[in-house]
Parts: C-alpha cells; sequence; structure tokens
C-alpha cells in the first residue's frame, strides 16, 4: 500500500484498508501523507491515522515528528488531539518546538486532550478537537427512534449533509435509495458513527420498513400534507424526502401514513432538501418530547 503525493488516495481504498489491514503497514502508508506538501493529502492522513491502534501510530511517528515541515507538524497536532492521552508525551515535545506557532497549537491538544470526559463518557464532543472525528471505541448501540430515507438526491453534498443532521437527530440509519454518492466531507466524520445503508428501489425500501416496523413520513409538499408542528407522528416514523426537482415517486406517497411539508413564508418556493429533511428529525424529536 503505497501513497504519495501523485497518488489520489482514495477514499475506498482508505477505509479498506483501515479494515482489513496490519496496523503498522497502514500507518506507514498515512505517515509520508501526513509529511507531504500536499494540503489534501495531509488532511486525509490526519483524519485517519487517530481511528489506527493509537500505539503503533505514536512509534512510527515519534521518529519523524521533528523532521517534518511546519505545516506537517500542526497537522501532526491535530491528529495526536485526536489519539488522546497515549499522544501526550509526542505533544509535550512539540511544546519545545522552534516554532511558537507550532509550540501554541501542542499547548491546545494537550489542554483538549486534558478536559475530555472520561473513557465511559461520551468523548465525541462538538467542543473538543479536532471536530468531527470519531474515537476508536465503538458507539452504544442505539435505540429505536426514527431513519430516514433519501430518494434519488441530486447532489451529494445534500446526502452528506443529511448524514450528519441525521446522526446529530439520534437516527437508527440513512437508507439512500437510487443515486447512492455522497460527499464524505459534509458528514464531518458522522458517517462512521451512523449505519448509512443503500437500496436499489422504493420497493426495497418499502418492504424493509414494513419488516422493522416502521411508518413511511412522505416529506413532501402537496394539498395532503400537514405543517411539521402540527402533526401527529407515528411512533416509529421513516422520514421519506426525495429528489431536488422531482420530488418522491407515488410509491412513497401512496404508501405514507403522514404526508408532511414545510409551510413557506418567504418569495421561494421550497427549501433545500437537506435542511428540510433536518427541520423534520427535530420536529419529531419535538413531538416525541412533549408526548
Amino acid at each position: 500500500m503505497a501513497l504519495n503525493s501523485n497518488h489520489g488516495f482514495p477514499r475506498g481504498e482508505a477505509r479498506i484498508a483501515l479494515q482489513l489491514g496490519p496496523a503498522d503497514e497502514v500507518v506507514a502508508a498515512l505517515l509520508p501523507a501526513l509529511l507531504s506538501p500536499n494540503k489534501r493529502m495531509r488532511r486525509r492522513s490526519m483524519t485517519l491515522l487517530p481511528r489506527l491502534d493509537p500505539d503503533e501510530v505514536c512509534r512510527q511517528l515519534d521518529p519523524v515528528l521533528e523532521t517534518g515541515a511546519r505545516k506537517s507538524r500542526r497537522a501532526a497536532c491535530v491528529a495526536l488531539a485526536a489519539i488522546g492521552a497515549p499522544a501526550a508525551p509526542l505533544l509535550e515535545r512539540l511544546t519545545r518546538d522552534a516554532d511558537e506557532a507550532i509550540r501554541h497549537r501542542a499547548r491546545r491538544a494537550l489542554d483538549a486532550i486534558a478536559a475530555r470526559p472520561p473513557e465511559n463518557g461520551n468523548r465525541n464532543l462538538s467542543y473538543v478537537r479536532p471536530f468531527g472525528l470519531p474515537y476508536r471505541d465503538a458507539p452504544p448501540p442505539r435505540p429505536p427512534s426514527f431513519a430516514v430515507a433519501a430518494f434519488n438526491f441530486s447532489y451529494g453534498v445534500n446526502l452528506g449533509t443529511l448524514v450528519r443532521s441525521a446522526e446529530a437527530a439520534g437516527a437508527e440509519a440513512v437508507w439512500i435509495i437510487g443515486r447512492d454518492f455522497y460527499y464524505r466531507p459534509s458528514t464531518k466524520g458522522s458517517d462512521w458513527w451512523l449505519p448509512v445503508e443503500t437500496m436499489e428501489s422504493p420497493a426495497t425500501c418499502l418492504e424493509r420498513a414494513e419488516r422493522e416496523g416502521f411508518e413511511i413520513v412522505a416529506l413532501q409538499q402537496g394539498p395532503a400534507a400537514q405543517p411539521v408542528w402540527e402533526a401527529e407522528w407515528p411512533e416509529r416514523p421513516l422520514i421519506v424526502a426525495g429528489n431536488e426537482g422531482d420530488g418522491l415517486p407515488g410509491q412513497f406517497i401512496e404508501a405514507a401514513a403522514l404526508q408532511l411539508e414545510l409551510p413557506i413564508f418567504g418569495n421561494i418556493d421550497s427549501l433545500n432538501v437537506a435542511v428540510a429533511t433536518s427541520v423534520a428529525m427535530f420536529a419529531f424529536r419535538g413531538w416525541q418530547a412533549r408526548q
């Protein structure tokens, strides 16, 4: 597994390597990327390294820590902050770096590690840098709540944003029907915590929903749609949102136990689909709390 500045560093290959490759080989492949002058290589490396064995990352990073360029040492501070306590000795060394900016960043990383909740708490807090990086421990099982289905979205950034919102709202899963590319940076790492599955067709989705006890809630403007704040939600909804231009196909509308819309008070005729779905998720959580 060789990565260099001319390599595309494909996300799929990197994730497979993280799952299947020996830790020492994966770390050895990612370290040159961390030291690369290529910004994209550095950023992907510092995102992936914290998901590997912390002792192995620190062992291999130790001899090259001071040899990297300034930007590489800054990236190392971010990766080490995400690793946590095992990386503290290396960060202590960086607090004595010749560059004041590196010293400052290393001190901030140590402060973030010290402020992190205990191992048995929820360490994935939004104020702990680096933002959006999941930790190595598996999350607890998700309690039954709701799920989200996205039908044939045209824009990967909308799908990525929807995944991030679904994780924040505590969804059980995101199901993607039709076009399945999503823009990973807009998920901010939430797809490492939340099951994201692809399905071939609306029929497959509806069969799965029935089997798992979900009731369809179609998010679409129309004469039969209720405002989200007036709805009586089912106990376990599958919130389904459609294509940005064409909306939902008839199968979802016919199967829906509830149709919802977000009334528009301005001059445009609709909201961004990821924004609208995010509002619907938290509207359901508000209804749930009121019960």
